[in-house]
């Protein structure tokens, strides 16, 4: 069903806010905004709401749905770049709820395939942020109180990621790292599903390459 929607004067006010949002959930990895009224309803029926300019709609659907999103996009920019490319993408869905079509297709794989290409476009302009986004990662949650050898294995696993051809890696994050369906996965990639699982196979045989290669250097 497709829907219908006029924009209103609010949308530079909760840029604002989900900006806020995104920093929040982007400084604490464990970070959980509270609950809403909304919190029960179905993605359609908050798209629903949000095309009648609702906006606790909205801002339930960004609660909902920007962990992972921001999640995704620090995978291939830094965690700057990240929390811009997720607020484009909110506010994209703000603008263009009417644009959205319940085919089978969830909001969740809609979303993650804008902010892949938001990434994509990113990484066009500056190559050398996918690198330094996965120094960040490698550096995420590797203290002292963890396992010296844990964290070489992490970081091991995170190179061999970083040089995998870019769709091997993007079909394996999102479906080993977000437990996407292939279907979904290759709705975001805008690939078929065997083309997807194609890319899953070489993915996979690229990192156990890759990663051999590491202990062999090391």
């Amino acid at each position: 069903m497709k829907l219908t929607h006029s924009v209103t004067r609010s949308m530079v006010k909760h840029a604002a806010e989900n900006k806020r949002l995104a920093k929040m959930l982007a400084a604490e990895k464990t970070a959980v905004l509270p609950l809403s009224p909304w919190s029960g309803e179905t993605d359609h029926g908050l798209m629903l709401r949000i095309v009648e300019g609702n906006k606790p709609a909205f801002t339930e659907l960004a609660r909902r749905h920007m962990p992972a999103m921001l999640s995704f996009a620090r995978r291939y920019v830094m965690r700057s770049e990240a929390e811009d490319i997720v607020q484009e993408a909110l506010t994209r869905l703000w603008l263009k709820a009417s644009q959205w079509q319940d085919r089978g297709s969830s909001l969740r794989s809609w979303l993650m395939r804008i902010v892949y290409n938001l990434s994509m476009d990113n990484l066009r302009r500056q190559p050398a942020q996918s690198e330094q986004a996965v120094e960040e990662l490698t550096s995420i949650g590797h203290g002292p109180e963890q396992n010296y050898e844990q964290g070489i294995k992490q970081q091991q696993l995170n190179n061999a990621m970083q040089d995998l051809p870019e769709r091997q890696r993007s079909a394996i994050l999102l479906t080993v790292y977000h437990a996407m369906s292939n279907r979904e996965a290759a709705e975001i990639l805008d690939v078929s599903v065997d083309a997807l699982e194609s890319l899953l196979s070489r993915g996979r045989r690229g990192l156990k390459q890759n990663i051999s290669q590491q202990r062999g250097e090391s």
